[in-house]
């Protein structure tokens, strides 16, 4: 009798592999398609040429509270699916230390290091290719909206939402779900550059060496507070510079 109980229990087994394997691609689908597909088709938009809307009307800046709104939702829709797991936020490299701040931006002077050689090389394609090189998109219409309550909460709250949803999930459940690393780094790279087109080619490149660098260091560390840290960095900096 014993033995006839092993195959009934590898059958049962296996049986609920193919479901809970499809549950966590469609919780993953719905999280990616709930959180990013609008911010990459208004990127999309802005890079061939269409008109960037007012930053605010009035005194209330009403795009970029929609996209504290946008990035807040998701970043609960996470916490729900999060949630129903035994591990919770450690399956996906939520793993504190008092050295991650030090650890983080050691990690932004890398990932800002690597976004030379490439835009090097691309600028001097460029030129050797049309005689000038290629200016960047003057991004203040769309991002110059100062230093104030709203922006300083977009900036705390924006290096969470792309991390945790783009890097630190994503990423995870590829290579959980049987994806190479170098697959899961595809991916997140891409995601987060879709969605960054509205910057122009040539800041769009540099973009995705910064990524790079962050999606290699999860794969290597799986820690992911690191990369916040070194994503709010870099933020917090564009927020100062682009208000003097």
């Amino acid at each position: 009798m014993a033995e006839a109980t092993v195959p009934v229990a590898e059958t049962i087994r296996s049986e609920a592999v193919g479901p809970a394997r499809n549950r966590r691609l469609f919780a993953l689908a719905v999280v990616l398609s709930v959180s990013l597909l609008h911010f990459i088709i208004s990127s999309s938009y802005y890079l061939v040429g269409g008109a960037a809307q007012p930053l605010t009307q009035g005194t209330i800046p009403y795009r970029l509270v929609g996209a504290l709104v946008a990035e807040s939702t998701s970043l609960l829709l996470l916490w729900y699916v999060i949630s129903e797991r035994q591990d919770g936020w450690q399956s996906i490299g939520w793993n504190s230390n008092w050295r991650d701040p030090l650890r983080g931006i050691a990690l932004m002077i890398v990932s800002l290091m690597a976004t030379v050689p490439p835009v090097i090389v691309f600028q001097s394609a460029y030129r050797a290719f049309s005689g000038h090189y290629l200016a960047a998109r003057d991004l203040r219409p769309l991002l110059g909206f100062g230093i104030s309550f709203f922006s300083i909460a977009f900036v705390v709250i924006n290096p969470f939402f792309e991390e945790l949803i783009v890097r630190a999930y994503t990423m995870s459940e590829v290579m959980d779900l049987g994806g190479s690393p170098a697959l899961a780094i595809l991916v997140s790279v891409a995601l987060q550059v879709s969605y960054h087109l509205y910057q122009g080619i040539a800041r769009t490149i540099a973009v995705a060496a910064t990524f790079t660098v962050f999606s290699i260091y999860f794969v290597r560390t799986r820690r992911i507070l690191p990369i916040v840290v070194a994503h709010f960095c870099i933020d917090a900096y564009a927020l100062i510079k682009g208000a003097f």
